[in-house]
């Protein structure tokens, strides 16, 4: 394997999450909701269950976050974590405000956000960032699907301003798994890409059934779904690969000394 990409380290992926907020694509509210009766009956329940997974506190995986950084010397790390949770909780407010142009009622609960949560609680810091990455990858193709479900401006804008984001968030827990698995057997690596697989193809038979009204809207099949996803866990693999950077010749303590923008 080619080793020719450099990790960021967590200060330069705190210094891109506050770079963000001030760098934001401006959305025109004032245009109302812009949805059919038929656009907003097929998105409803879909939007309804992404905006309560965006809105998630992470408490969790902050907790696990801080003890990494404390045993490894990497304090902008929990810095980080905390400015991504930000992002998404942006994420979360954006679709909200769509949702009540739309008066679509916000809810509390939804089977496929409770399987994540619960799976993510249960984990360590690697099991979680392993959910977390498929959720996000999942994302990137619901996002453009729901883009493609609605003439409104304001929403197919929201969906451009999250796919952009999301695809930033792919990278920042992709180069963290290839961290906490560097230095590992190629056999434990190997047997670590076939549990992501895994986890993706459980995912996208929990999450079709509850999103397919707003899938096939945006004329996406499950095969459609499906390829699409697989193929940007594919993009993403290689990300989380240890042997795929350069890491530098005598390793630091701290995740802080990996520098540099990966190609």
């Amino acid at each position: 394997m080619t080793m020719d990409r450099q990790a960021w380290s967590s200060e330069a992926w705190a210094a891109y999450f506050r770079d963000n907020m001030d760098d934001v694509a401006p959305i025109s509210w004032e245009a109302g909701a812009q949805v059919t009766s038929e656009e907003r009956e097929a998105i409803m329940a879909s939007v309804q269950g992404f905006q309560l997974g965006e809105s998630s506190e992470g408490r969790h995986l902050i907790d696990r976050a801080r003890a990494w950084a404390e045993s490894h010397g990497d304090p902008a790390y929990v810095e980080a974590v905390r400015l991504f949770i930000a992002e998404e909780g942006r994420h979360a407010r954006d679709l909200g405000r769509f949702m009540d142009l739309a008066s679509i009622p916000r809810i509390r609960k939804a089977l496929s956000d409770t399987a994540f949560r619960s799976l993510r609680r249960a984990a360590g810091l690697e099991l979680s960032i392993a959910v977390l990455v498929t959720a996000e990858i999942v994302a990137q193709v619901y996002y453009a699907a729901l883009r493609e479900a609605t003439g409104s401006s304001v929403l197919r804008a929201l969906c451009d301003r999250i796919l952009r984001d999301e695809e930033a968030h792919v990278r920042f827990q992709s180069e963290r798994l290839a961290l906490l698995a560097r230095g590992r057997k190629r056999v434990s690596l190997r047997l670590r890409t076939a549990a992501q697989r895994g986890l993706m193809f459980a995912t996208l038979f929990v999450v079709w059934p509850a999103h397919r009204r707003a899938f096939r809207a945006g004329l996406y099949s499950f095969h459609r779904f499906a390829a699409e996803t697989w193929a940007a866990l594919e993009r993403a693999l290689p990300l989380m690969d240890p042997r795929g950077y350069d890491w530098p010749a005598e390793a630091p303590p701290s995740a802080a000394a990996f520098v540099g923008r990966a190609t």
